[in-house]
């Protein structure tokens, strides 16, 4: 399968793309992922952006078109979306954070790339006894693809661990890593 691969946008474009982001309503879809036996995970697919500009991909360097983010309590994961993003908050609700006397935490993963593209769970695996590396594949484009004008693709994560919480994460989409502390 062919990677896609987006243009780096000017910083002009990631503005007007924030603004053509900011009324999207949150579309979700269940996928799947291999795990090991002892890791639960439920993701959900965004097209488009519900975090807030400052905590997304939009914020990051123009040449990092991967981004990740952890949380493990309610209020900081509600303060890193966007008011509107209803699907999405409503995924972070049925978290039972660890900080908030529960057994997960959610993980968000984003890519800047072409419309066309949808991101899914490939797999997790462990690299350490409290890391986890985490693939998600990119679906719908086959081939290079330039992208005149990227759009902010996103996969929610929620993970229960019964060896306890990760202490770092790595994300993988299209090649390119995102590493977090958790």
């Amino acid at each position: 399968m062919g990677r896609s691969r987006a243009h780096v946008p000017s910083r002009g474009v990631a503005g007007a793309l924030s603004v053509a982001t900011a009324g999207c309503v949150d579309r979700l879809h269940d996928v799947a992922a291999s795990t090991p036996r002892d890791l639960g995970v439920r993701s959900r697919y965004v097209d488009g952006n519900p975090m807030v500009d400052s905590r997304s991909v939009l914020a990051r360097p123009e040449e990092l078109l991967t981004h990740a983010a952890s949380f493990r309590s309610a209020a900081a994961a509600r303060g890193a979306l966007k008011p509107d993003a209803t699907e999405s908050r409503a995924f972070v609700e049925r978290t039972d954070f660890v900080d908030d006397g529960g057994d997960a935490i959610l993980v968000i993963a984003q890519r800047l790339t072409v419309p066309e593209v949808r991101l899914r769970l490939g797999g997790i695996s462990r690299t350490g006894d409290h890391s986890l590396r985490i693939a998600v594949d990119q679906s719908g484009v086959r081939g290079e693809v330039e992208a005149d004008e990227p759009v902010v693709k996103t996969l929610l994560m929620r993970l229960t661990d019964e060896r306890g919480p990760p202490e770092r994460v790595i994300v993988s989409i299209g090649g390119e890593r995102a590493g977090i502390t958790v």
